[in-house]
């Protein structure tokens, strides 16, 4: 039962849905949220409080609070947003200046070594030009033996000297730029070529060429020293001028005996059967000289086949071959016993010892050149000559 003056009376009854509180509506139907003041009512009246029951506070008044559009200010104001993003200055970073100190440090550094470099190649042009030209060499002496090394030495300080100083300038003081570029039609365009000229423009000065005074001077040192290397050889070979008639002779001389590498001599009673030695001219560093090397070998005199001419070249027996291969100057050390084959191990050329050293199998084109030998009184191998020809590759200088 209810009295009139119940307060519940005249409520609409609900169900709860969900869980959830209802929701009345005191004024005319609206719900609390339609009939509580708006929130700028609400800071211009503290007083005011929704009908909805809540009686929280706020701190904010109404100048506190402003509803702002900041699109529709920038266009009241003749403004849009990119003007805004453009008009604000970009933050400038710090500048490290203990890293640039190192920087500029570690490029003075770079700087001196190609300097350096450019300064080495520089003595190695002029090393080479005084050793050519002032130097008593005599080609046949084996105690000039500094000669050519020297010239090499001298050489490749000339060439790694400016070589290595450009590697390191590249690396060290110019920038690292990687690029791909596509391949095009032979025949480049005008714009093609404007624009190489201006790339070429911009490497020079990417070089610092114009500023660095240092490197530029000593890289017209170097260059300029490096143009006239070849200048000596436009007068001529000097001491090899006349180099193909030393090719031609080794350090073999009549009556040279015929020695081990440790300088022995070989005696005819020393090799057994079947035996082959090593053997090298007795004479002034005779087991250096490489052409002269050789292959004394004993087998039956009457597997030995004589050539018309050599018959007194060889020794019951004996005979002497030179070790270098007539293909590419291999050394020819392996003797088949049994079938009197001398074999080269370096590209397999076949050279028939019992019959004048000819080519059997292979790519060698010459018989092994063949050196006469002969006894001395003591019983001991000497040569009775130099070999019957040029040993080793062909050139063009020869006419066998």
């Amino acid at each position: 039962m209810s009295t009139p003056d119940d307060p519940t009376a005249n409520a609409t009854p609900t169900t709860s849905t969900g869980g959830q509180q209802p929701t009345s509506t005191p004024h005319g139907g609206q719900t609390a949220a339609e009939a509580s003041p708006s929130i700028r009512e609400r800071l211009r009246n503290p007083g005011v409080q929704s009908s909805g029951g809540d009686t929280r506070g706020s701190d904010l008044t109404a100048g506190d609070f402003r509803q702002t559009d900041s699109r529709s200010e920038l266009h009241a104001h003749g403004r849009d947003e990119r003007q805004l993003s453009q008009s604000t200055p970009p933050v400038e970073q710090p500048i490290d200046r203990q890293v640039d100190a190192f920087e500029l440090g570690r490029q003075a550094r770079a700087e001196r070594v190609v300097a350096a470099l450019f300064l080495l190649s520089l003595l190695g042009t002029i090393g080479f030009v005084l050793v050519y030209f002032l130097w008593d060499f005599a080609f046949d002496d084996p105690d000039h033996v500094l000669y050519t090394p020297l010239l090499g030495i001298t050489m490749a300080l000339a060439l790694t000297g400016i070589g290595a100083g450009a590697v390191v300038w590249a690396k060290n003081l110019m920038d690292d730029e990687e690029t791909t570029q596509e391949r095009y039609p032979f025949g480049s365009s005008p714009e093609d070529r404007a624009a190489t000229g201006t790339a070429l423009k911009a490497g020079l000065a990417e070089t610092q060429l114009p500023r660095r005074k240092l490197l530029r001077n000593t890289l017209l040192l170097s260059g300029g020293a490096l143009a006239v290397l070849p200048v000596p050889f436009l007068f001529g070979l000097g001491p090899y001028q006349n180099k193909e008639a030393k090719l031609a002779t080794t350090g073999w001389q009549p009556g040279v005996r015929l020695i081990r590498k440790n300088g022995s001599p070989v005696n005819r009673d020393d090799l057994t059967l079947g035996a082959v030695e090593s053997v090298f001219p007795d004479v002034p560093r005779g087991t250096k000289l490489a052409d002269s090397a050789a292959l004394l070998i004993r087998m039956r005199p009457e597997d030995l086949t004589v050539r018309e001419g050599r018959e007194d070249w060889s020794l019951d027996g004996y005979v002497c071959y030179s070790a270098i291969c007539t293909h590419l100057g291999c050394p020819v050390k392996l003797y088949e016993q049994q079938t009197h084959n001398l074999l080269c191990p370096c590209h397999q050329s076949t050279f028939s010892a019992d019959n004048a050293a000819e080519v059997i199998f292979g790519p060698a084109a010459r018989p092994l050149p063949q050196l006469a030998i002969s006894v001395d009184d003591e019983g001991y191998f000497i040569a009775r000559g130099d070999f019957s020809e040029p040993v080793g590759p062909s050139y063009w200088e020869r006419t066998s």
